[in-house]
Parts: C-alpha cells; structure tokens; sequence
C-alpha cells in the first residue's frame, strides 16, 4: 500500500536519538563490540586478554586486560561522545598509529547496551563507571589491581528493532570468536583467552613466533615445520615491511577465507593483496584450492587512511605496487627452493636418468643438416631418418596398425622435407623396420635397472618399483609436466600471422600498461604496434605455442595485469594441459617408460597448475594394510 506523501517540518533529533542512529554505524551485532573493546585493550599495552561472552554475546560481553588503564578523568569522558586519547586535531588523522581513534566506540556501546567499566591506572585509585543513556554517568569507588574490565550486558533491549536481526547465540558467538582470533594472530606477544558460555574455547599463549601464533589461532593441527615466514621490506625509503606467514602446498582449502591480510595490525579486506599471494602460490597449490597465508604489513601512516570505513575493515593506500610485487616475487622464489629441497634432501627424489627431450605426435624436432650426394641416393642404407627415438604412439587400444603407420610416415615425411626438396615415398618394410630399430634401441635404454615399470591401473596410474618403494604416477600430470619444460625452451619462437589482430585499449592505464610490459612481451614472442594517435594496438606475432583467439589473448593480458613473466607461464601450462594425455587413455608399455624416465628427472615434481605428480607406498605401508610383521 503506496504511504501518502505529507509535509514535515525539518527537526533537530534529540541527543538520544541522535547518539542511537550514531551507534548503528558502529555497533551493528555483538562482535563489533568485542572488535572494539579488544582495539582498545592493546593500544592499553596490555600483556594479557581475556574475552567472555553469553548467549553469543548478545546477553553479556566482557573484556579484560592488564593495560596501564586509566584515571577518574578518563573514565568520566571515555564514554562521552567523540572522546578520544587517539588524536587531538584533524592533522592527527594523517599519522594514525593505533587501533581506535574515532572516540565513538565506548559511547556507541552505551547507546545500546548496558556498559559498566572498572579500572585503575598505576599510582592512581580504581574507579567503576555505569553508563547511563541521559543522564551523567555514575562514577564509583572500585577494588582492582590493575587494567581495565569493559562489560555490555542485554545488547539492543532499549532498541528492538534492531534485536530482530540478530543470529542465533551460537551464529553471533562463532562471528565473536573469529573477531577474537583476527585480533590475535598480529599480536602474538599478547597472551589472549576466549571463553563462551562459561567455557574456554581458546588459550593462546605469548609468543615471539608468528608461525605458533597463526597455528594456535586458526586451531592447525598440523606441524610447524610445514610453514614458511617470510619477510621483505622497502630497501629505498623503509617506508614498509611485512612479515608473510604461508603454509606449504600439502595444506590447502578450497575457498580463500584463511588469506588473512593484515596492515598496521588492522585486518582489514584488500583485493590487490590476496592477489599478490594467489599469484605467489601459483602453480605450487592444486587446481581450484588456496594457501593458509596470513600477512601482517607494517607501512608509514601517511600512506594509508583507514578514515573509509565506520568499522574500518577497508583501508586506502597510495600506492600498493612494490608491496604486491614483493610478497608475488618472494613466494615464487620460497616455493621454487621448497620443491628443490625437498627433492634432492631425500632419496625419493633424486633423478637417476640421462635422456633425450621427449617427443610426442604434437611436438617433434626437425633434422636441420644437409645430406651428402651419397646420402639423398641411399637413404636406408645410410640411415638418414628423423630421430624416432622418442616416439610415442599416444593412441587408444582401439588403434590399427596401420593408422600408427600412416602416422609414422607423415612424421618421416615432415622430417625429410625439411632436407629434401625431391618428394620421396618409402615402403612398410622400410618405415616398420626403422620403428623397431628405433624402438628397441629406446627400450634397451629405458631398461635402467634403477626403476622397474609394473603397470598402469584405470588408464591413469603408472605403477613403479623403485629405491624399495612404489611410485604411483599421475600419467596426465606427470607428461603435462614435461611437455610444459619442454615448451618453456622454446618460449620466444614466434609465428606471423597473416591477419594481425588489432585491438582498442579501453583506457590510458590499459595503453600504459601495454607500453610497460612491450619489451618483455616481445621476448616472449608477441610483437606488439600501437596505430599513431589512435587507442589502437596491432599484434603481428604471437608465440608458437599460442592455441587461444583474439579473444582469449586479450582477456589473458588483462584480466590480472600479470608481469609478462607470470603471464606466459600460465599460457604455457594451459597450452601443456591440453597437449598431455588424457585421464582414460591407454599407452603401451614403451611410452609409459619413456614418461617414467623423464618424470625422475623433473626438477619440480608438480604440475604446472600445482598437482603432485605421483605419491609413494612404502613396503612399511603395504605390510601394514595386510598386517604383515
């Protein structure tokens, strides 16, 4: 039913109604209270806090800490409105250096709650303060040691309107929690305890390490060891430096709620940063799954306003990209020495095995010598043949002998035109009799006594014995993997294209960007034109290895603005993908050898979107499935 429209006359609010509304923009369910009260407990100096909460904290929420607390003066203006220790003038706004600074916390709290406050500064007597929603506020003798006790009781009863909204106890008291932890983790030199319900939910000691800190806080059950710390700062003007804690590809989620980033002890949300991570890790974690990573980035006040956000969980910085280039480029570089570590420090690990490149039906090398007059009047004799040696037919059970000969001459024929001019055809005998030459010199070499090939299990698993193990090897992953080496040496080979595409940047920050990364591009193999007082670009060249569109190559390049490095890395891995055998095909004997061989010989024993290769039964293992002694 459409509300008829009447004139009211414009009025002041009283100050009740007033400090309620105000109240609302900070105090909108019982965690933004424990988020406040905790903000204020370790701008105290606390050493020690202890939260507890009723009914979700809706009935009771009480924090307290062992801060240097405050005087009978503070205590009767800490609740007024806009009253602050934080800052005195708005300059102070520039150069925030504490967690709370609005000064509307406390008298938001006593808006719409029950608020009673005890505390006592050193060589000062202790005062309680029960705030009153009119009138001033009741100052009290009290008995404390030291610090302060903040208490809310019945949250939203003068305000119904706004209870309704709330959640089940046990939904608000789980938000609590979390608010608890978010502030924990960057104060590990703080010893903190939850309690709920009369129950303790969490004790975290003090401690100096960041690694204990986020697996006591986050409730890991997993060791320290499988976590790294990592640190970077501005070497110019030391106006930043982080401390990064990540977890190793073995721990992973499926979504990114355990990316925590943290600026100036704030956690706060920031797209650019949980990027900077993602790209970090990639290539490291498996499809579709997210690292454990908390970052705690300490940066000048001045270049940074948290003044955005009442709850101030968003933050505005002058300029983020040497920060989100250093904490990209430094887990690259930690994940790329954690694999080689963990390769060559164990046994299982080591590669044993010296071979040629691996060749596939999609990826041959050409002969690139001249023949001799003798050579191109006898072929066979002098054993002038493309280098099969490699060769792999990936075909299914269904494959004739005949299609693998068919295809085996158009390889030849490739291969000698490139050094004939004169079209030659050869005849089965002399094509079948090179295949088994070349084969049984390739299976002869691949009969290493140092691994033995038991067979493969669903048209996915290769099964070997080895160094008194069984290796069970992912066969999509492990060749996506060698095909992916193998393509990033021919990065930089680059092909014409008869019709170049051309494209019209959206903005100036895209055509800087371009301009940015051209040189780089081109070495990898594009080559790049901007039209003369035109938004224009024209692409003349693109990698060899390019299978995508128009399309998907400009979407490539802008959709994360990654470096041109990060960039082809993710075109090489896709082009790999699709190139590797496929979960469900079968390959013969030899061609599950040939990948073996090379799989040892990886230095990364990943895929390139971050799967494992393969995993290990040990004999310990097997017996004890079978409980043999």
């Amino acid at each position: 039913m459409e509300e008829k429209k009447t004139y009211r006359p414009v009025k002041q609010l009283s100050a009740e109604v007033a400090r309620k509304i105000a109240a609302g923009e900070v105090i909108d369910r019982p965690n933004a209270i424990v988020r406040e009260l905790l903000d204020n407990a370790i701008d105290s100096g606390a050493k020690s806090i202890t939260v507890e909460i009723s009914g979700g904290g809706i009935d009771k929420i009480r924090i307290t800490d062992d801060g240097f607390g405050m005087t009978k003066e503070d205590l009767i203006a800490c609740a007024k409105p806009h009253a602050t220790s934080k800052i005195t003038s708005e300059s102070d706004l520039l150069s925030l250096n504490t967690l709370g600074f609005r000064g509307e916390a406390l008298a938001s709290i006593a808006a719409v709650s029950r608020l009673e406050i005890t505390t006592r500064r050193e060589n000062n007597p202790a005062y309680h303060l029960e705030a009153q929603l009119t009138d001033e506020h009741i100052i009290n003798p009290a008995v404390l040691e030291k610090g302060t006790i903040v208490q809310t009781q019945s949250l939203f009863e003068n305000i119904p309107a706004r209870r309704i909204f709330l959640k089940r106890p046990s939904s608000e008291g789980n938000l609590c929690k979390q608010t608890f932890i978010e502030k924990s983790l960057p104060n590990p030199q703080i010893s903190f305890k939850f309690i709920s319900d009369g129950n303790l939910k969490l004790d975290l000691s003090a401690t100096s390490s960041y690694i204990q800190r986020c697996i006591q806080a986050l409730e890991l059950k997993v060791s320290e060891k499988l976590f790294f710390e990592i640190e970077g700062k501005d070497n110019v003007n030391n106006e930043w430096n982080y401390k990064l804690i990540v977890g190793d590809s073995s721990i992973y989620r499926s979504d990114k709620k355990n990316i925590h980033i943290f600026v100036n002890g704030r956690k706060i949300t920031e797209y650019s940063l949980v990027q900077a991570i993602e790209y970090g890790v990639e290539g490291s974690f498996p499809n579709g799954t997210h690292p454990i990573a908390c970052l705690f980035l300490n940066i000048d006040s001045k270049l940074v306003d948290f003044n955005i956000h009442p709850a101030k969980k968003e933050a505005k910085f002058k300029d983020l990209s040497q920060i989100h280039h250093s904490v990209s480029s430094s887990l690259k570089n930690i994940f790329l020495q954690s694999n080689k570590k963990a390769m060559f420090e164990t046994n299982e690990f080591q590669p044993s095995f010296e071979y040629d490149n691996f060749e596939s039906k999609s990826h041959f090398t050409k002969i690139t010598q001249e023949p001799s007059s003798s050579q191109t009047k006898n072929y066979s004799s002098q054993k002038n043949y493309p280098d099969f040696s490699g060769y792999s037919s990936f075909t299914t059970k269904n494959s004739t002998s005949k299609e693998n000969l068919e295809f085996a001459n158009k390889i030849y024929q490739e291969a000698k035109n490139s050094i004939y001019s004169e079209e030659e055809s050869f005849t089965e005998n002399e094509i079948s009799s090179f295949i088994n030459e070349n084969k049984t010199s390739s299976y002869e070499k691949q009969n290493s006594p140092e691994f033995k090939y038991l067979g493969s299990a669903f048209n996915v698993f290769l099964f070997v014995e080895k160094d008194e193990k069984i290796y069970v090897i992912d066969q999509h992953a492990a060749h996506e993997r060698i095909l992916f080496e193998e393509f990033l040496k021919t990065s930089g080979e680059k092909q014409q294209l008869l019709f170049p595409y051309e494209f019209e940047v959206e903005s100036e920050s895209q055509s800087k960007y371009l301009q940015g990364i051209q040189d780089e591009l081109i070495k990898a193999g594009f080559t790049l034109e901007k039209t003369e007082n035109s938004n224009k670009w024209k692409i003349t060249t693109i990698p060899i290895k390019w299978q995508g569109t128009k399309e998907t190559l400009w979407e490539s390049i802008f959709e994360k603005q990654q470096s041109p490095k990060d960039f082809m890395r993710n075109f090489l891995a896709t082009c790999a993908c699709k190139a590797a055998i496929k979960e469900g095909t079968y390959i013969d004997e030899f061609t599950a050898k040939d990948i073996i061989q090379k799989t040892f010989a990886l230095e990364d024993p990943h895929c390139p979107h971050g799967r494992p290769i393969w995993f290990i039964l040990t004999q310990e293992e097997l017996y004890q499935r079978v409980r043999r002694t």
